[in-house]
């Protein structure tokens, strides 16, 4: 789906900052050199209040777009659960930021950040021409946005693709236990928080830049280690292909700078439990940190 013309304000809200930017009616874009401090220490209501005031330093716009970590209520568009973000659970951001810019209801569009970074993706990255593609995001935890048909697609309850909190070992076979709740969800291997565990319980060392230069350049246990995360990780994509038949994936976040270390092993497992279906595609993500906001443009021109 492409937006409707005019001139759109994605914001991506993140643990730290909140980065920004505007898409163009011509379809060029530009991020802000600006961002906000995600400052929640007195609340959700100075922080939305800073947030409008941010916003309106981009002029005027025909609709905001707004990305945000955790899980929405599809119908009331309500914060519902945010590991990174608790102070804004329950609030509802469209609303919220509508009445303090004085803007019609609907103006301001609301969704998860990782679905709409694979949104961004798919209309100006790595997943240009792709109708069906999975965005993997491998950073504290791991992400996942899932495009179909063409469509961005959330699920009932907004909580499709969860890709981080797929159980690849289970809890009686020794799996580790996760932030979620439960035990050997995906991101307890292939996360760069668990990289770096395993690196650590492997006796080297836990800086993942240094890591990956060592397993670069020889042969070696760093080599050995990053190949052994991505063997993890293409478990967990290969569930994602038998469920939904999509091959194509796009790797983004601060652990996506391995990729080239990964993918031998991520696709070694792909290659081993294939069934019928093309070979998978996996590629990095092209628009890097712009990659949210970018998508929260594209929601807010999508037609209603």
């Amino acid at each position: 789906m492409s937006p409707q013309s005019g001139r759109w304000l994605g914001l991506d809200i993140g643990g730290t900052t909140v980065k920004a930017g505007v898409v163009e009616p011509d379809g060029s874009w530009e991020r802000s050199p600006e961002v906000l401090p995600t400052e929640l220490a007195g609340g959700p209501a100075p922080f939305l209040d800073a947030l409008a005031d941010f916003a309106r330093g981009f002029g005027a716009v025909n609709g905001i777009g707004i990305g945000c970590p955790g899980v929405f209520d599809p119908a009331t568009g309500a914060l519902r659960a945010s590991a990174n973000l608790q102070p804004l659970v329950g609030s509802i951001l469209g609303p919220e930021l509508e009445q303090r810019l004085g803007l019609p209801k609907g103006s301001v569009r609301v969704g998860n950040d990782a679905n709409l970074a694979a949104y961004g993706e798919q209309w100006k990255g790595a997943g240009v021409g792709l109708d069906d593609l999975c965005l993997v995001t491998l950073g504290t935890g791991i992400g996942g946005g899932l495009i179909l048909d063409g469509r961005l697609y959330g699920g009932t309850h907004g909580m499709a693709c969860e890709i981080g909190h797929l159980v690849v070992v289970p809890r009686e076979q020794g799996g580790l236990p996760c932030g979620c709740g439960s035990a050997g969800c995906l991101e307890t291997f292939a996360s760069a928080t668990h990289a770096r565990r395993r690196a650590r319980e492997a006796g080297l060392t836990d800086d993942l830049e240094e890591l990956c230069a060592r397993g670069r350049a020889a042969e070696g246990p760093e080599r050995a280690l990053l190949h052994a995360i991505g063997r993890d990780l293409g478990r967990g994509l290969s569930y994602v292909v038998s469920l939904l038949d999509v091959t194509d994936f796009i790797v983004g976040g601060g652990f996506s700078g391995a990729l080239d270390l990964l993918l031998p092993g991520i696709m070694e497992t792909m290659e081993a439990r294939r069934y019928g279906t093309p070979e998978p595609r996996v590629v990095r993500a092209a628009l890097g940190e712009d990659a949210g906001w970018i998508g929260a443009a594209r929601l807010a021109g999508d037609p209603a």
